[in-house]
């Protein structure tokens, strides 16, 4: 399917460039970035960026594994944002808050007191404007997925969304 994509965006990716007034065709390397780009990252932070949100999630990520491990809710709630706490309390059964769904969440994962913090990833959102990081959830016999975290506000970053779940934020 994604050939199927790249296929028919190359074309129109053409045509566009054919009918923007210029008199020149595209070179060869703007041709195979917009065949490549699959529409899923904004653009590349700047390397101090990327360091600080690097930094800031793996804080988030830290603690949030250091929760899961204590099975303490109240924590591991603190460093999620309304939509991932919302995908916690769809763990559990209706009525709940995040804390107390905190415990099906934590029963769903596997070995919770395996899972530790990977590799980092910092890209931006699709409109260049928020970082985004993407904190690899490693445990030795399960692939997790990875624990999105979001800067959503000056300096407080947050888990936006966690392994386990369905999709639990922006």
């Amino acid at each position: 399917m994604r050939r199927t994509l790249l296929c028919a965006a190359l074309p129109l990716f053409l045509a566009l460039t054919a009918c923007s007034g210029g008199d020149e065709a595209p070179d060869g390397e703007a041709v195979e970035e917009a065949a490549q780009g699959d529409g899923q990252e904004g653009t590349e932070p700047s390397e101090e960026d990327a360091a600080e949100a690097t930094d800031a999630a793996r804080t988030v990520a830290e603690g949030f594994v250091a929760a899961l491990i204590a099975g303490d809710g109240e924590l591991a709630c603190t460093f999620a944002d309304e939509s991932a706490q919302a995908a916690i309390v769809g763990q559990g059964d209706d009525g709940q808050d995040c804390v107390e769904a905190f415990p099906d969440y934590v029963a769903g994962l596997p070995g919770a007191e395996e899972i530790e913090v990977g590799e980092i990833t910092v890209n931006t959102d699709l409109n260049g404007e928020a970082l985004v990081a993407n904190v690899e959830m490693v445990h030795p016999e399960e692939t997790l997925g990875s624990l999105e975290v979001r800067e959503v506000s000056d300096d407080e970053w947050r888990a936006t969304r966690l392994p386990g779940t369905t999709l639990g934020g922006a």
